[in-house]
Parts: structure tokens; C-alpha cells; sequence
């Protein structure tokens, strides 16, 4: 039986960033989160950045029991490419700052 290697910290700190260190899950959002295999290690042996979702452990358990089938956790994974590409630096950090400071109604830019 082999021994599953431990997933690389560079990997796991960017798939936690891609998903905001928030479970991937839409209407969850919770933390903390795991990490959870889309197509399960048995099948595929490795770590890879596309094959990984950022999921709280009662997501995770769900995937894990097919109760959030296959389909919608690679459609989940898919949404957050999109979501990501959507904002360039400049716009993720004027989001940011609206995250950091939710009393904030406006931002002065330059």
C-alpha cells in the first residue's frame, strides 16, 4: 500500500487563495477548509492544482459520500477560474479594501 505523498505548501496555499481560504461551495463559504481530491488520489496519484478544491470538512465529507456529486464540485472549481480571471490586480485590491473595511462606503483613488 502506498503512502500518499502530503500535498506541496505552494500548492495548497494557492488553491486556499483561489477560493479565499473559504470552502469553494457558493452557499457555504464556511472555514477552515480542506482540501479535497475532484478526481479521488486512488484513481489519478498525484497533487494537481486542477484536480483540487478548497472545501470545509463537512463539504468535504459530503463530496467524499457523492452527497455534492462530481459534476458540480468540477462545476464549482470551473466558477472560480471564471470569477478569478474576471478582476485584474487593481480590482481585486479595491475589493479587498471594501472586505478589510466594511463600514467603507467609498475609496479616493489617485
Amino acid at each position: 500500500m502506498n503512502k500518499r505523498p502530503a500535498i506541496p505548501a505552494a500548492l495548497v496555499r494557492e488553491v486556499k487563495m483561489e477560493s479565499g481560504h473559504r470552502c469553494a461551495i457558493p452557499t457555504c463559504k464556511q472555514t477552515p477548509v480542506d482540501l479535497h481530491h475532484i478526481v479521488p488520489w486512488e484513481t489519478c496519484q498525484k497533487h494537481e492544482f486542477d484536480n483540487l478544491i478548497a472545501l470545509c470538512p463537512n463539504c468535504h465529507r459530503r463530496a467524499n459520500d457523492r452527497d455534492i456529486d462530481r459534476k458540480s464540485i468540477k462545476m464549482y472549481k470551473h466558477n472560480l477560474s471564471i470569477v478569478n480571471s474576471r478582476y485584474g490586480d487593481y480590482e481585486r485590491r479595491i475589493l479587498q479594501y471594501f472586505v478589510d473595511n466594511s463600514d467603507a462606503e467609498f475609496i479616493n483613488l489617485p
